[in-house]
């Protein structure tokens, strides 16, 4: 069975090659402003299992976070 929980801390992997971990929903929210995985090219999240995430944030409100199921 596949777990879709988002296993915190997660990795967010910039376009410049910087990497940040965020280890609650409160921390994303509190620290990283805007951001949306799908159209942030070059970006990267996973979460602690190495799964890459979907992550959304609309000004310090998370309004998407769940694991990319892959075939």
């Amino acid at each position: 069975m596949f777990n879709t929980e988002v296993v915190f801390p997660l990795s967010v992997t910039f376009e410049d090659g910087s990497v940040e971990q965020y280890e609650s929903v409160e921390d994303l929210a509190a620290n990283l402003e805007d951001f949306d995985s799908d159209i942030d090219v070059g970006c990267r999240v996973d979460d602690n299992l190495g799964r890459p995430v979907h992550l959304k944030l609309r000004l310090l409100e998370v309004l998407g976070l769940s694991v990319i199921r892959q075939s």
